[in-house]
Parts: structure tokens; sequence; C-alpha cells
């Protein structure tokens, strides 16, 4: 009896292991990439940049870590707020948000700026209580679970203001929320601290805003087709690594080795793609599709559109 149990025993786990295996293997290879997007709006011409009066119980702190992004963008030059503060004082001037035409021009002249800023910005964090079922342990024990639940909340409002016309440029309300709870078994927890939470809910925001006025990066995730090839394989290694250029160079000599094979064509097409040879991306995947009509061709083509259009925008951003 016990020599039947381990012998199924074994039997199971060998299954089990060929069943990961094989798993393993038929997963795709995959590879996270960095790729630069071009800002919601084109504010190349409004590199040099000032803060009009903050409002709401944020406003300040938001105006704060706003202009510590833009230092650190290295997009845009910030004008330091008591230079402004004191060139508006003298010439009898506020940096309301309500700037007209006539006072903008002003203010750009006066101050050397080429756009205002202006953030509307309040928080509130609220916490709630909770108590659960009684339940009973192995040993019979009851005991229910206490939990104190935090959510914090964000409303923001930015605008940007070019002041050679008074023109408002962009306007964007953003709302963001961030939760986080506490527990404890048969007790009170302590209460959720509401700065982190505030903190994590601002740096959303800020996130956004920065997406609108400035290029960011961002990671995408692609996946290679599974390929036997030698050089196939160490093409993804080498993309794996963000060394794109070699990839290219494998992809290219697996692709010449097997004219006929569908991975080594597709993975050439991603070889094109990120190194920015977008045109030739787009006809290698439509010749994939010869080979193996599939939506992933299909999703590689409609990327590498959308990749030529953010680097026009780039372009004339940069």
């Amino acid at each position: 009896m016990a020599n039947s149990i381990q012998a199924n025993s074994f039997k199971l786990v060998s299954c089990l292991t060929l069943f990961l295996l094989l798993f393993v293997s038929g997963c795709a290879p995959s590879a996270r990439v960095p790729v630069v997007k071009p800002a919601e709006i084109n504010m190349s011409q409004y590199r040099k940049i000032a803060f009009g009066d903050s409002e709401g119980s944020l406003g300040e702190s938001m105006t704060d870590l706003l202009t510590s992004r833009l230092f650190n963008s290295e997009y845009f030059e910030v004008v330091d707020r008591q230079n402004i503060d004191r060139i508006m004082s003298e010439h009898r001037f506020n940096l309301s948000g309500a700037v007209d035409e006539t006072s903008a021009a002003e203010i750009g002249n006066l101050a050397g700026v080429d756009a205002l800023f202006f953030i509307k910005s309040s928080g509130d964090f609220n916490q709630t209580t909770e108590i659960s079922e009684w339940h009973k342990d192995q040993d019979n024990n009851s005991y229910r679970y206490f939990h104190k639940k935090g959510k914090a909340n964000v409303n923001t409002t930015f605008k940007v203001i070019d002041v050679s016309t008074g023109r408002v440029l962009a306007v964007k309300s953003l709302s963001k929320t961030a939760s986080g709870e506490n527990w404890e078994k048969n007790a009170w927890p302590p209460d959720v601290d509401r700065e982190p939470l505030l903190s994590k809910a601002a740096s959303e925001t800020l996130d956004d805003i920065m997406k609108m006025i400035a290029p960011y990066k961002v990671y995408v995730n692609i996946s290679f087709a599974t390929t036997k090839d030698l050089n196939g394989k160490s093409g993804i290694d080498f993309a794996k690594n963000g060394m794109w250029n070699e990839a290219l160079e494998q992809f290219v000599i697996a692709s010449e080795n097997n004219p006929g094979d569908y991975a080594s064509k597709y993975n050439l097409g991603l070889g094109y793609q990120y190194t920015y040879q977008l045109d030739k991306a787009i006809s290698t995947f439509k010749e994939a599709m010869k080979i193996k009509p599939d939506g992933d061709c299909t999703k590689a083509i409609s990327s590498c559109t959308i990749m030529k259009a953010d680097i026009e925008k780039l372009n004339q951003q940069l």
C-alpha cells in the first residue's frame, strides 16, 4: 500500500514538473522598453514661466512641488516667485487667475516670462470604522477583525496662460484619491495616517500635470515571437538588456537565415520599431502577416503608426 502511494505521488510530481516546464517554455519572451511620449500641449514657445497666486488648502504646497518637478525636468525655467511678487508690487499688479489680455502682456514684458501657471488645489481626508462578524479559530476561540479605513481626496485645477495674449492655453481639473487601512484582531488598530495618502494623491496629480506640459517617459511591455534560431534568441537577450542596435543585427541575420519563418520576421519588425526605423518596421510586419496573418502584427503596425505621430510631436516640442 505504501509503495503504491509513493509511486502515485512520484507520478503526480513528475506530471506537475512536466506541465510547468511546458508552460514556461510556451510563454513568449518579453521585454520592458522605455518610450518617450509627447506632452498633451506644445509648450515649446513657453519655456520661461512664473506661478500666479495659488488657491486652496494645498495650493502653496502643490506649487512648490510642481516647481521642483519643473526644475528637474530641465524643460522649463521657473522665475523666482519673490522676484515676481516684487515686480508686481512695484507696478501694482496682482497675479490672480483673472488675468486679462492687457495685464497679461504687461506682466510678460515686466517679468520676462512666456506663460503663467495657476494652481487651485484642496484636499480632505476621512476615516471610517468597521467590525467584522465573529469567527472561530481551530481551538474554538471567538475573534473578529476591527478595521479603520482612510481615504484622501485631492482636487486640483491647473491653468496655463500665454502672457503675450492673455489667452488660456490649457486648463485641466483633476481629482485623485488614495486609500489605506489598518486592522487588528479583537482590538481597534491605530488611525490611518492621512499624510502619506494625501501625498500619494498629490503626486499622482502632479504626474498628470507634467504629462500635460512636458514630454515624459513610459514603459511598455512587448512580447517577442518564440524562436528556435540561435541568432534570434541572441537578439531577444540583447533586447531584454536594452541593447537594441545589437538586437537588430541578430534579428537581421535570423531573418536572412530563415526567410519564410514568421517568428524571425516578426522579431525583426520589433528590432526596427525600437531602433525607431518605423517605416521599415511597418513593412516588415506586413511581410510577417503574409507568412502568418494574426492580430499581433496588426497591433504592432498600429503601435508604429502611433510612434510616428508621437515623434513628430516630440520634434516640435523639443
